[in-house]
């Protein structure tokens, strides 16, 4: 992404300067930074925030944009502008509030928008000159058009949810496409669980609020027409409306079955899209590579625990083998510290993963993100260690467990994870998991790779080759040639599980040692105090 280029909106020759900015990311286990930097690219994928934001500029005034994404590009913190425009989640919160301070030391006027600000509105008090609390679609132009205009408020909050059909597709113009890994894409809003530990009804709502099909396939193509190779649907459940995901599956096929360069699709979706078979080999038809399912645990009594007992309703393993069968990856998203745990859950999920021959899972600490029901439980308790939520689930906790101490806790957690991802477990589940695969749709047998493919396998064997450490490496060749010979077809599948594993093997290897240490709050003994009533 060139730092120069701007686009501009309305007409004539005076134009307000609004320079956008996506923080830097944290090092965390999402990142998957190291995966990036083997294929060559920057980040994971770009802001859609700023990009909607783009879209969503009125006719009536003139506004010229710059865009800076923090994790492609240095911020020129001298650059001459009008206003600066930032977002991010509480992952960011602590890189939001240093930018907001350097930017307004430079005389530059500050607005924020995002989770962040809308979630922890109060922690934004006096750090920006206008805040923007929850959905932007329809405040931002209001805002714009009271801004160019001398006339701007403080505060501008959208309380009701809005209809996301209205929502514009965001506009990528200013953004190399080359420097990501996935463009994503948005096809819903809220979710209608009420998972105790999540936060996301507080923003999206509980009410499913669902694009046209029309209008996704628009901006699926657009990414396709910028170069997009895969596309990430970033909805918090993609399965909120079986009916919808239905129609939208049928059409993306009929529409990638007829590119000569087809993508490749990933999302977040709940473990019920197991359960209808018709409906997994639609995914496999449209050319899904990876669901990333919230399974959380095994342990009933923990499901119940946090109200997640939509879980509950088929057995899990025999769902997580189902997916496989049809040669989506399961990625596994797992929780430990739930107040069911003792320190022999951690075989319970190792046996777990072992017997689903799940290739990929991501392991969380319990957090309580703040307003959650959790939170509000465990606050009553006592049992909120230091700070509030960090936005970070893999590096600490500010839950004091009940059956363990947090060091406990935190030391048989990483031990676990790195026991994941061990070459030799690796190796066999992935073997397994090749192996079961019963469903691939011929229909993109005979798609042409094109030069960027060959890019990426060359990146690959490189990496392979000359970065990593020979265990690694051995992993790597042993690997390739058994996934040629179970089934040559498979080795795209087999190329983005291997440049994945490099990611967490290198991540629990490297963030573990660290963070043992900085596990225990200041101020907390790492033991479960007494109840407290309030």
């Amino acid at each position: 992404m060139s730092t120069k280029e701007v686009k501009r909106y309305g007409r004539g020759k005076n134009y307000k300067k609004i320079c956008l900015i996506a923080p830097r990311h944290p090092e965390s286990l999402w990142s998957m930074q190291t995966m990036v930097e083997i294929l060559g690219a920057k980040t994971l994928m770009p802001n859609s925030a700023l990009a909607t934001l783009m879209a969503l500029t009125p006719d009536d005034v003139n506004i010229e944009y710059v865009l800076y994404d923090e994790n492609v590009s240095k911020i020129d913190f001298d650059l001459e502008c009008d206003l600066v425009a930032i977002t991010g989640a509480t992952l960011h919160s602590e890189r939001i509030h240093e930018l907001c301070k350097m930017f307004r030391e430079k005389g530059r006027p500050v607005a924020l928008g995002g989770t962040y600000a809308s979630i922890e509105a109060d922690e934004c008090k006096g750090l920006i000159d206008y805040h923007f609390i929850g959905e932007a679609e329809h405040i931002w132009p209001i805002f714009l058009r009271q801004w160019v205009n001398k006339k701007a408020e403080k505060v501008y909050e959208q309380v009701e949810h809005i209809d996301i059909k209205n929502s514009p597709a965001p506009d990528w113009s200013l953004i190399n496409s080359n420097d990501y890994v996935n463009i994503s894409v948005q096809t819903s809003r809220g979710c209608p669980n009420r998972c105790d530990f999540c936060d996301v009804i507080r923003h999206a709502g509980r009410v499913y609020r669902t694009k046209t099909v029309d209008q996704i396939l628009v901006e699926v193509q657009s990414a396709h027409k910028i170069g997009a190779r895969t596309i990430f649907f970033s909805d918090d459940n993609f399965l909120g409306n079986k009916q919808f995901t239905t129609e939208l599956l049928s059409r993306l096929i009929q529409w990638n079955v007829a590119q000569t360069r087809p993508l490749s699709f990933s999302t977040q979706i709940s473990v019920h899209v197991a359960d209808d078979e018709s409906l997994l080999k639609m995914f496999s038809d449209c050319r899904f590579s990876m669901l990333f399912l919230g399974v959380e645990t095994v342990r009933e009594a923990s499901l119940k625990e946090v109200n997640k007992t939509q879980n509950l309703k088929h057995d899990i393993y025999e769902r997580i083998k189902r997916i496989s069968h049809f040669g989506v990856v399961p990625f596994l998203g797992l929780i430990v510290g739930f107040d069911n745990d003792d320190n022999s859950v951690f075989d319970d999920l190792y046996s777990f993963i072992k017997s689903t021959n799940s290739p990929i899972a991501g392991i969380s600490l319990l957090n309580a993100p703040k307003y959650t029901p959790l939170y509000e439980r465990l606050k009553k308790e006592g049992r909120i260690a230091g700070d509030s939520f960090s936005g970070e689930w893999q590096l600490h906790t500010n839950i004091i467990p009940k059956q363990m101490s947090i060091d406990e806790l935190t030391r048989l957690y990483w031990d676990f994870f790195r026991r994941i991802y061990e070459p030799e477990s690796f190796e066999t589940r992935l073997e397994q998991w090749l192996k079961n695969i019963e469903y691939s749709n011929i229909a993109y047998n005979n798609k042409k790779g094109d030069i960027r493919q060959l890019w990426f396998g060359y990146r690959i064997f490189k990496h392979f080759i000359f970065k990593e450490k020979p265990e690694i490496r051995s992993l790597f060749f042993r690997t390739m040639k058994k996934t040629l010979t179970i089934n040559p077809k498979l080795m795209r599948r087999f190329f983005t599980l291997i440049t994945q594993y490099s990611h967490f093997y290198n991540f629990v290897n490297r963030q573990g040692s660290r963070s043992i240490d900085k596990s225990l709050p200041k101020g907390t003994t790492g033991c479960t105090p007494p109840v407290t009533r309030e």
